[in-house]
């Protein structure tokens, strides 16, 4: 009987994506056990980040000698550091009697980078390194940028018309796409750890930016804002809808007194000397310093304008309509003053959807590709 190695990692894969936004700083993680070719059992990483994925698989198996010469799909590499148990993923998956791993991708970080898969191997498992690597790296997006380059990966939102304007001239801007679109975009928050906008865009529309989806509400992401002179009163959506969840508030301006009765608000104050580039990159360095992987980032023209100048912005997520506004809308994004064609910055599209008459294009920076490295 042939094994579909690609059928059960491609699961593997759907449980890891079932844990994407809800992992905390850890990654989202799926696993697998096949025996005989009948699946025995399967796992995620839990919310927050524990359990392991792998952990939870062999745990979800009742009669465990049929574990015994089983095989395991792992999306990411067992981790080589203790649980609260005192053993490692490694260590389980060895005590288990799992006698072959397929592995997705290397884990990047130091406690394990491939120390996890030279135990298995000391033990005689027999182990296949970056299984489906292409189609499973998607998932480590954020992982990979926060341990290799100490910043989340960073996704710009962005709802346009045809033309790629976001508002009117007179700035109403509701709603230039669809109503399915719209709920994609509520999906896409409940996938990132956190979500970022500005004070123009919290005065312009009241935004709650949480994520509004039946059975994913508990999914929202952190809300980071950046209101550099704090402009934003207390009294608006974003600090009063009930998420439950921290509030990262970066200024240059002391808040000693400011906001002190919302305990989920932590205030960051921002050196006001430092230059943009400077300033987005110690905010998205302190966010990776607080186990933000991935961050979704709505905001107007001019936030857009900066980060994309700036090269900082991993992945658009365009979401277009069939209307036409015109000349006199207002565009996504500003002047970059670019001088040679040489200069742009690119980015590849990575996959299409379809709302209807609506679009949403996934395009990804090209030559920012660290997926599955070694450290």
């Amino acid at each position: 009987m042939s094994v579909n190695h690609i059928k059960w990692m491609s699961f593997a894969i759907l449980q890891g994506l079932r844990s994407k936004g809800a992992s905390g700083k850890n990654p989202p993680v799926g696993c697998v056990i096949v025996k005989n070719n009948i699946l025995l059992s399967y796992g995620r990483t839990g919310f927050s980040g524990r359990p392991h994925a792998e952990e939870q698989a062999i745990k979800n198996v009742v009669d465990k000698k049929n574990l015994i010469g089983s095989t395991m799909y792992v999306t990411l590499e067992p981790c080589a550091h203790k649980n609260d148990e005192g053993l490692s993923c490694a260590e389980q998956i060895y005590k288990s009697g799992v006698k072959e791993v397929f592995v997705g991708c290397i884990d990047p970080d130091p406690r394990t980078n491939y120390n996890g898969i030279k135990f298995l191997k000391k033990k005689e498992i027999k182990v296949h390194e970056n299984f489906m690597k292409v189609s499973v790296s998607k998932l480590y997006d954020g992982f990979h940028s926060r341990i290799l380059k100490k910043k989340p990966f960073i996704t710009l939102k962005i709802a346009c018309s045809l033309d790629g304007k976001i508002a009117l001239k007179n700035n109403k801007s509701k709603w230039i796409t669809n109503e399915l679109s719209r709920s994609y975009a509520h999906f896409l928050r409940s996938q990132n750890d956190a979500i970022m906008t500005s004070s123009s865009t919290i005065l312009n529309d009241n935004p709650r930016m949480d994520c509004r989806l039946n059975g994913l509400k508990k999914r929202s992401p952190a809300k980071v804002i950046l209101d550099r002179y704090l402009k934003v009163p207390s009294d608006f959506k974003i600090y009063n809808s009930s998420t439950k969840k921290n509030i990262f508030l970066y200024s240059v301006l002391e808040m000693k007194h400011h906001m002190i009765e919302n305990k989920f608000v932590k205030k960051i104050k921002v050196d006001k000397k430092l230059n943009n580039e400077d300033f987005f990159n110690f905010i998205f360095e302190d966010l990776a310093n607080k186990g933000v992987n991935n961050l979704l980032i709505e905001t107007g023209s001019i936030i857009n304008t900066l980060l994309l100048s700036l090269n900082l912005v991993d992945e658009l997520a365009i979401f277009r309509s069939g209307n036409i506004i015109g000349n006199d809308g207002l565009p996504f994004v500003n002047n970059l003053n670019f001088k040679e064609i040489d200069n742009l910055s690119n980015y590849k599209i990575s996959s299409l959807k379809f709302f209807e008459d609506d679009i949403l294009e996934i395009r990804n920076l090209t030559n920012k590709d660290i997926r599955c490295s070694q450290v």
